[in-house]
């Protein structure tokens, strides 16, 4: 019980003194069809907050994450809607977001680091709520990204709770 309340401790302590940055607040790549990123859950998660996807959060750009772009880019008047993710439907996307500032998770870093597949992947981060694209939840409170279960939470304690 005494090491419970250690752990709670010093995660709060590091959510508290660590510097946080924004996650996922705005968009700032293109994202196509085939492509496996961590900024395709955000796009997934983003899709689905506007009530135009239903799938997993799975990371990769497959057919339901294009259909429910183009439902989208539909949506907003964006032509073509070709179901590919570039600076005009980047541009409306996160001018959506800036309207809802509340929808911005607030994770410890902004780093990323490349996979085994050569996939940009977030690095893992505190955060007071799960961040969109989080694959697991670390022993140390931290979130995990990973898209391979071997890797995740490794230097914080393992894993305690697959997300995805």
């Amino acid at each position: 019980m005494k090491k419970l309340k250690l752990l709670g401790s010093l995660t709060l302590v590091l959510a508290v003194f660590i510097p946080s940055f924004a996650f996922a607040s705005v968009f700032t790549s293109d994202l196509s069809y085939g492509v496996t990123t961590s900024k395709v859950s955000d796009l997934q998660q983003f899709l689905k907050d506007e009530g135009l996807y239903s799938g997993p959060i799975t990371a990769t750009f497959g057919p339901l994450t294009r259909s429910a772009l183009i439902a989208f880019q539909r949506q907003e008047n964006i032509t073509p809607a070709a179901g590919y993710f570039g600076s005009i439907t980047r541009a409306d996307a996160n001018a959506i977001f800036d309207s809802h500032p509340e929808w911005t998770t607030t994770v410890s870093n902004s780093g990323s680091y490349s996979n085994v597949n050569g996939n940009t992947i977030q690095r893992p981060a505190y955060s007071p709520q799960t961040p969109a694209g989080a694959t697991a939840q670390c022993r140390d409170g931290a979130y995990s990204y990973s898209l391979h279960h071997s890797g995740s939470c490794s230097g914080h304690g393992g894993v305690s709770a697959w997300l995805k």
